[in-house]
């Protein structure tokens, strides 16, 4: 072997465990998560919060090279995900922390069933789960009428002030149904009972009248059809001195 192939084949050698020692180095100053925390989550499985982050549980992350936004952006995609914060926490762990959309109502529109959160923003899911003992909003026009959005506000302030009163209150209302631009028709769950509330007037307080009818209605409830095991075709709530009922004939 002459003497310059000597020298090439040294150079080589010597390039190559230049090349592995920067390698280990690199390697070995590098931070890769060992433990995927994923929080917040209750209704969302932790598998379906990394499916949609992209991110298998057995996945060599980078630590230092992780693009937080880019999964955070991910997960925001999922219906059901109201908020989402990625972080890392020393010294090898990646951390998803989620916050849910919380519904308070099933929303029926052009006979699909979307849900709708506490600040009317409407959202398809993948758990049925969430729908269970949901009061359903019915009878909304299409999206460009103009009624739409009032009817949808409307239906679902009376939703918030019954939940505002208590469990017992809002797990009453099986349906409030607003096809009807005198009144919102609501059914109860228990006993199948029929209740006109009143729409509000222009400029009055519509959360106010909620909270003063659903005192009514409650009341009216418990006395006449539960205690007394009474059976209307309906209660009209919407006078201001009287409540009009008719009761069902034997």
């Amino acid at each position: 072997m002459n003497r310059r192939k000597i020298i090439w084949l040294v150079i080589i050698s010597l390039s190559a465990v230049a090349g592995l020692i920067y390698f280990a180095n690199n390697w070995s100053n590098k931070i890769y998560a060992d433990k995927i925390t994923v929080k917040g989550n209750t209704t969302i499985s932790e598998e379906e919060i990394l499916k949609a982050a992209g991110i298998k549980r057995d996945s060599v992350l980078n630590l230092d090279d992780i693009n937080y936004l880019f999964i955070r952006d991910r997960i925001l995609k999922h219906p059901e995900v109201k908020k989402v914060v990625v972080s890392k926490e020393s010294p090898s762990e990646l951390i998803i922390e989620i916050t849910e959309k919380r519904p308070v109502a099933v929303v029926v529109k052009n006979s699909e069933l979307f849900l709708i959160d506490d600040e009317y923003e409407i959202f398809s899911f993948k758990n049925f789960e969430k729908v269970y003992d949901l009061p359903v909003i019915n009878g909304l026009k299409q999206e460009n009428d103009p009624d739409y959005k009032k009817d949808l506000r409307s239906a679902l302030n009376l939703i918030k002030a019954a939940y505002s009163k208590g469990k017992s209150l809002q797990n009453l209302i099986s349906e409030v149904n607003v096809s009807d631009s005198e009144k919102l028709v609501i059914n109860t769950n228990d006993h199948s009972a029929i209740f006109y509330f009143p729409r509000a007037e222009s400029g009055s307080d519509e959360k106010e009248m909620f909270n003063e009818k659903l005192n009514l209605f409650k009341k009216f409830f418990d006395e006449e059809i539960m205690r007394k095991n009474l059976k209307f075709e309906y209660v009209d709530l919407r006078f201001s001195n009287q409540i009009i009922a008719k009761l069902k004939s034997i």
